[in-house]
């Protein structure tokens, strides 16, 4: 029997629901990586599946990978075997899958791993707890699920091995919620019948991954088209030139402001953060809103 290739942008893999799929579809995938917006076009075969974003991440990711396990693996001696790539499915769910990056076997029930690197510590909780980042989670408590099936392995515990900015190991630690898990996989169903109706399309949001999917959908042109749009939208699109500016304003005196620290704060939150890129340095906003006053005397 051929292997299935679950690659991302295989024929086999956009047509399932996978764990990196899940997260999107409940909303919680970083706002530059997938929106259910953007996935449902290209689910639909509206756009076309990869734009080339996120490369340099994916690729540290795919390097770095069987070496975290390896590392992983050192620690844990009660492990006597570690598989990589291990494809769940499940019977019940033929419109389901998911491929952690290994599946631990030995003394005790069968677990899990991810191995995922991190460019911000902050993002992650204490270590041995489940205070991971809400995608992360999502994908893994996805596949513990699919593996509750007839002839399935029921793994109820997931481990991620992170590698910090520091370059230090941390270990994460996922338990499986089986009603969690039903709740996933009913908003997952609905999602794939909502594929049928084009009228069903999840609403605008203002991630990059919505905004980079529209400007895919109509590469055409119709010169002898026009749209009469509402007032809203309309006085909203014009006042775009203005707010930009203002958003420059704000970064600049940001800058400023910050010289060349790393990090911004207001009541003891971190609102800012400078970090380098291929172009220089980029400033990445991290508080979604300030601390009011009495949060600010709390701390």
């Amino acid at each position: 029997m051929a292997a299935i290739d679950l690659a991302p942008g295989s024929p086999a893999w956009t047509r399932l629901i996978t764990a990196s799929k899940v997260a999107a579809i409940l909303g919680v995938s970083p706002e530059n990586w997938e929106s259910k917006r953007s996935l449902w076009l290209k689910m639909r075969g509206d756009i076309p599946w990869d734009d080339g974003r996120n490369v340099a991440e994916k690729s540290r990711g795919h390097y770095l990978e069987n070496g975290l396990i390896d590392w992983w693996a050192d620690q844990h001696p009660e492990i006597a075997r570690v598989r990589r790539q291990p494809i769940v499915t499940n019977r019940r769910l033929p419109w389901a899958a998911a491929t952690p990056d290994a599946i631990g076997t030995g003394i005790g029930a069968p677990l899990y791993l991810d191995a995922k690197t991190s460019r911000d510590d902050a993002e992650w909780g204490t270590p041995g707890t489940d205070e991971v980042p809400a995608y992360y989670a999502a994908q893994l408590t996805w596949a513990m699920h699919l593996s509750h099936g007839r002839r399935g392995m029921a793994v109820k515990t997931a481990h991620i091995a992170l590698l910090t900015q520091f370059l230090d190991l941390r270990e994460y630690v996922i338990e499986y919620d089986a009603e969690l898990g039903h709740d996933i996989e009913d908003q997952c169903r609905a999602f794939l019948r909502s594929l049928d109706d084009p009228d069903a399309i999840p609403p605008v949001d203002g991630s990059q991954a919505t905004w980079r999917a529209e400007k895919r959908r109509h590469p055409d042109i119709d010169l002898d088209k026009t749209v009469e749009l509402d007032g809203d939208l309309a006085q909203a699109f014009v006042d775009i030139k203005a707010r930009e500016a203002d958003v420059r304003a704000v970064q600049s005196r940001l800058r400023e402001v910050m010289g060349d620290a790393r990090l911004a704060t207001y009541g003891g939150v971190t609102i800012a953060r400078r970090q380098p890129n291929a172009h220089g340095v980029t400033l990445m906003p991290v508080a979604k809103a300030i601390p009011t006053t009495k949060e600010q005397h709390a701390a």
